[in-house]
């Protein structure tokens, strides 16, 4: 056992410092792509885009069983005019 400690050990630091490098020298890379900016909404502007609306009563439950009905607790729906 002791006889490995040394060449495994030495393996996964020597990996681990390949891999930090390797971030390294990618941040340097990508530190002067630029990126297109979103464009900023304010209130002024006409919204063009359609209504998003989820529905939590859409998903099956993801617990065990309870003591309440599903309903009681797994969210309710959303109306409005847009």
């Amino acid at each position: 056992m002791d006889q490995l400690l040394v060449p495994v050990g030495m393996t996964v630091v020597v990996l681990c410092v390949i891999s930090v490098l390797l971030c390294v020298v990618s941040m340097l890379f990508s530190w002067s792509v630029k990126r297109p900016q979103p464009k900023e909404y304010t209130l002024d502007q006409r919204w063009d885009r359609a209504p998003e609306l989820l529905s939590a009563t859409e998903i099956d439950p993801m617990t065990l069983a309870r003591h309440t009905s599903p309903g009681d607790t797994e969210g309710g729906s959303a109306s409005g005019k847009w």
